[in-house]
């Protein structure tokens, strides 16, 4: 009960660092941001099997949206 509690609140603080990177356009906060979000994701769907992976998913996908917020 207590885990699911913390990691709604880590839901919530990852989507709040996820617009706050975007509008600063961050890229520490916005990596911040996909890994707090993606953490209670992958452990709510799979479990921790996939945890390990995801602050690479979080660095490709910074990677890709700075790519494209610098290009338009």
């Amino acid at each position: 009960m207590l885990v699911t509690i913390i990691l709604i609140i880590l839901l919530v603080e990852g989507v709040i660092l996820f617009f706050y990177g975007l509008q600063k356009q961050s890229q520490l906060f916005f990596f911040l941001g996909m890994t707090a979000f993606f953490i209670p994701v992958v452990y709510f769907i799979s479990g921790a099997a996939f945890l390990p992976l995801i602050p690479v998913l979080a660095l490709i996908i910074t990677y890709i949206t700075k790519r494209k917020i610098t290009l338009t």
